[in-house]
């Protein structure tokens, strides 16, 4: 049995939704080395999604968020060293196989789907127990303590995934081999 898809009025919606939340903070600023100095990694990471599409190809390693521009100029902002950015892409047909997360390249399949997120370190400890939308790019941003071991439960309309990823110096920072299945 093929797993049913969102209704696509929900995803419309919802995918709107994402668009203007994603990019309105940064829908008016121009692509440019300049328009990154002062911003933290939070702020160039939604900066990147905004501007996926323009020329400049961005990634993210557990180190720090990446700029490369088409005029040669390059910019690197160091990641907070207590949190580490990992991006996920749940699916349910579709996915590519990725370690690095291109924030100007990767597309995952559930664009604009409210994705319910628990995240629980291995001492129990729940991170993150709520509902985030996918962007655009079909991915779930996280920003997860550094250092542990995190089981992530992800469901959306009936579907269901549980995964293991870590968050470590040598982590991978997108995730797309999480595929949902109906749940029981």
């Amino acid at each position: 049995m093929q797993p049913r898809r969102p209704t696509p009025p929900v995803l419309i919606f919802a995918f709107v939704l994402a668009l203007v939340a994603a990019g309105a903070a940064f829908a008016q600023v121009a692509p440019s080395p300049r328009a990154l100095e002062g911003l933290d990694a939070r702020a160039a990471i939604e900066l990147a999604n905004a501007w996926k599409g323009n020329g400049i190809t961005s990634f993210a390693t557990p180190q720090a968020v990446h700029f490369a521009f088409p005029s040669g100029a390059e910019v690197v902002v160091p990641m907070p060293a207590d949190q580490m950015f990992v991006s996920v892409a749940p699916y349910l047909t579709r996915t590519h196989p990725c370690a690095t997360h291109y924030m100007s390249g990767c597309q995952g399949e559930l664009v604009g789907a409210p994705i319910h997120v628990q995240a629980v370190l291995d001492d129990g400890t729940v991170v993150a127990d709520e509902v985030l939308t996918t962007g655009a790019n079909g991915f779930i941003d996280l920003w997860l303590p550094r250092g542990h071991a995190v089981d992530l439960h992800l469901s959306v309309d009936g579907y269901a995934v549980t995964g293991r990823l870590t968050t470590f110096n040598d982590s991978e920072t997108c995730i797309t081999t999480l595929q949902l299945a109906a749940a029981r």
